[in-house]
């Protein structure tokens, strides 16, 4: 994917014309709808696919609009910007970016037809590391929304610079102190000092978000992945890999960074099931409408148990994620018939 132009570009002439255009599309979305419906009592009357895509994109435009004017009144509200950096306003653009976290993921489980049901152990007080699976279309965004409309915290997470292509998360992570990843040099060392940095400011109350995977599981990503460890001469670490029947092993830069920048932090593990065979834009449009039932989990950690230096961290990350893998293996053999094989991708 072509890497989003810098951010003077971006707020100067991007925003202007995604605003713009979602705008107008919002304006035009009944005669939109219409359209579509017709498309698909022509072409596909039984799965309704054209009037449902259609659905979520408008959705979109019409909460990026919305979301997008709520910033500029905070904006505009903490002297332009001058003070956004007060806890009133970081509470404020908070709340805004979990409404439209909500918004969107209300819009995709609606249209595409699915549900979501999250379980967690009691979240510790002070600064929280979640570290979670990364499959599927929009996790993050559940993700998002369960840590800021469902537990009251407020976000931090650290994603792909590719989610500034959307003005939305663009501003609102700049405001809420994101960190986005370049998408050319992922394991840049300026990254994990970042983010280093990024931990040694949480406070009580917030909670940073991970994905240590880098990348939804496919079965070509995993024997990358196993080739690299083996030319490398990580054989223990290339046999961990090569058990994991649903994830990916963790790269493990980011996380020993935010341990170091934060030793006291309380980590939560999370592993979700349900989507995981939909890689691409292709494996949505046949799957829909979904019918399915989404599932998620988080644990929370010993602190104590977590080794101090960094292999026996990495090693204890591989452990983690082992039970991660596990966790997701019983759920897909509750939820799917006992002559289903689990999805490898592509």
């Amino acid at each position: 994917m072509i890497s989003p132009p810098r951010r003077l570009v971006r707020r100067l002439l991007l925003t202007p014309i995604v605003f713009v255009g979602a705008l107008v599309l919002g304006i035009l979305s009944p005669a939109i709808h219409l359209v579509a419906a017709v498309a698909d009592l022509v072409f596909d009357r039984r799965r309704w696919r054209i009037s449902r895509f259609v659905g979520v994109g408008l959705a979109f435009c019409v909460v990026e609009v919305v979301s997008l004017c709520s910033l500029l009144i905070t904006w505009v509200g903490s002297g332009f910007g001058r003070f956004s950096h007060r806890p009133r306003w970081v509470d404020a653009n908070t709340q805004i970016t979990g409404r439209h976290l909500a918004l969107i993921t209300h819009a995709v489980r609606f249209y595409l037809g699915f549900s979501f049901t999250y379980t967690n152990e009691p979240i510790p007080t002070g600064p929280v590391l979640l570290l979670a699976r990364h499959a599927g279309p929009g996790d993050a965004f559940l993700i998002g929304r369960v840590i800021i409309r469902d537990g009251g915290r407020r976000l931090r997470i650290v994603g792909s610079e590719k989610l500034t292509w959307d003005p939305f998360l663009d501003i609102a992570g700049y405001r809420l102190g994101f960190h986005y990843l370049h998408a050319e040099r992922p394991g840049d060392p300026t990254n994990t000092d970042q983010i280093r940095d990024l931990a040694e400011e949480l406070t009580d109350g917030d909670v940073l978000v991970i994905f240590p995977e880098g990348g939804n599981y496919t079965h070509r990503r995993k024997q990358r992945l196993l080739s690299s460890l083996r030319d490398r001469g990580e054989h223990e670490l290339a046999d961990r890999a090569e058990r994991l029947r649903h994830t990916l092993l963790p790269r493990p830069g980011g996380v020993l960074a935010a341990l170091d920048g934060c030793p006291q932090l309380s980590v939560l593990f999370a592993a979700h099931a349900g989507l995981d065979a939909l890689h691409g834009f292709t494996d949505l449009w046949n799957a829909v409408p979904l019918n399915k039932e989404v599932t998620a989990h988080a644990w929370v950690t010993a602190t104590d148990s977590r080794p101090t230096d960094a292999a026996g961290q990495t090693m204890w990350l591989c452990d983690q994620w082992e039970a991660v893998d596990d966790w997701i293996d019983d759920e897909l053999a509750r939820t799917q018939p006992s002559n289903d094989t689990p999805p490898q991708g592509h």
